[in-house]
């Protein structure tokens, strides 16, 4: 993972943290438990400065144990001394464990959403930079009618906006503690002290408690990451569509070579961001299957998060920085694209061709079929399909050489690009 790990998202992953994350909780807990009167007054001003994380002795003694919890509950007493015993009161491993990974999803979260927020910003200056910048729509792998390299990163801009809300209500929802108990009835932590105690954490309680926070909580979130991951997948793989040499209309800022052929521009960076997707859409099924637990919970889910959770975000936070220096750093031709809507033999324009023909009174079947058999011809022959039309009597008889002219005039057909920009709010 070093090689896709980001800091400070893989600082909140590490065994340093986690731990750190436990004593923030099980210290919260102590103080909200003196402040309802179940420990005595000054136990958290006396055993507060004496506790620390001590990863390696943890260790060592988690291997004794073989409970990691219990482990680092029999460190911080040998540090605290005799007011250890206040320490984990009324609680259970779920209440310390699952309330400190809601800190740290909490700020991988927000993590997530300052570079999605970032990458939104870049998306957006690049759809007005490049709004009016004409080149060949492409549908199945076809030449389909003109559009805008603006109008294409506004539908980027559009789905990354919705993949950040989605991350904003993923936050809300995986950022709950619980400190109820064994199974969350509250038979020795009051309810006022878990309300104490995650105040302070800056999380909300889960209700119902439960023994554990459900999982379908994470799995919201899980499932929140992987479909900006698949957004991110959309932007990059038409960057690799708009890089290949028989296109060439854009490419990466610093493409990769090959160790062979030195011609070579690789877009790597592109094909890294998909296959990164991948894997985030690989979390998305184990992510739901914790969710069904044996009765008030067991232990098969959290194996899987050890791995899967550290996993989804680091990828996905590396996938959100280089995909803004993707599109920070994109080389756009844009003479390049003029040219291939020239090359196209006037075939982008059919559809233009067809309505004129319906507008002049001809049955719209007989005018597509007329068009197809123009515009196969000019594939054929490497015409032009207007010049072919002019040559149809059929056509001519219908159409002047100035409507004919006409249907293939840019300015028309992309005419009302700007309404999609004037509705999401973008420029002027």
């Amino acid at each position: 993972m070093d090689r896709y790990a980001l800091s400070p998202m893989r600082d909140l992953w590490t065994l340093e943290t986690q731990y750190g994350r436990w004593l923030e909780v099980e210290l919260a807990a102590l103080q909200a438990l003196e402040s309802v009167g179940v420990v005595p007054q000054g136990t958290y001003a006396q055993l507060q400065p004496r506790v620390r994380v001590d990863v390696e002795r943890i260790l060592a003694m988690e291997r004794q144990v073989g409970h990691d919890l219990v482990a680092f509950l029999w460190v911080l007493e040998e540090q605290a001394g005799a007011e250890g015993r206040w320490l984990h009161y009324g609680l259970t491993s779920s209440d310390v464990k699952d309330t400190a990974l809601a800190l740290v999803l909490r700020d991988a979260v927000d993590l997530l959403r300052e570079k999605s927020a970032a990458l939104c910003a870049e998306l957006r200056r690049f759809a007005q930079r490049y709004r009016r910048s004409p080149m060949l729509g492409r549908t199945h792998g076809q030449w389909a009618e003109p559009t805008t390299l603006g109008l294409k990163a506004l539908a980027w801009l559009d789905m990354m906006t919705r993949a950040h809300e989605r991350l904003a209500r993923a936050r809300d929802t995986v950022a709950v503690g619980k400190l109820a108990g064994a199974v969350g009835t509250y038979a020795f932590f009051p309810p006022r002290a878990e309300e104490l105690a995650l105040a302070s954490l800056g999380v909300e309680a889960c209700v119902p408690a439960g023994q554990v926070v459900p999982r379908e909580r994470h799995a919201e979130a899980v499932f929140a990451i992987a479909a900006m991951g698949a957004v991110v997948e959309t932007m990059a793989l038409e960057v690799r569509h708009l890089s290949r040499t028989e296109i060439g209309e854009v490419s990466e800022f610093r493409p990769e070579g090959s160790s062979a052929m030195p011609h070579k521009q690789n877009p790597i960076l592109s094909e890294r961001l998909c296959g990164l997707a991948r894997l985030l859409r690989s979390s998305v099924g184990p992510s739901l299957e914790n969710i069904a637990l044996w009765n008030e919970r067991d232990m098969s889910h959290s194996s899987v998060e050890r791995v899967l959770l550290p996993q989804t975000f680091t990828v996905a936070d590396f996938m959100l920085t280089r995909a803004r220096e993707l599109v920070a750093g994109l080389e756009v031709r844009e003479e390049d694209m003029r040219r291939r809507i020239t090359a196209a033999h006037g075939l982008p324009f059919s559809e233009g061709l067809l309505l004129a023909l319906v507008r002049s009174g001809m049955s719209r079947r007989e005018a597509h079929t007329r068009v197809r058999r123009v515009a196969m011809r000019a594939v054929a022959q490497g015409r032009d399909l207007a010049q072919l039309a002019g040559e149809d009597p059929q056509i001519t008889d219908r159409l002047s050489a100035e409507e004919l002219t006409r249907i293939s005039r840019l300015p028309d057909l992309l005419r009302e690009v700007d309404t999609s920009f004037r509705r999401m709010g973008v420029g002027d």
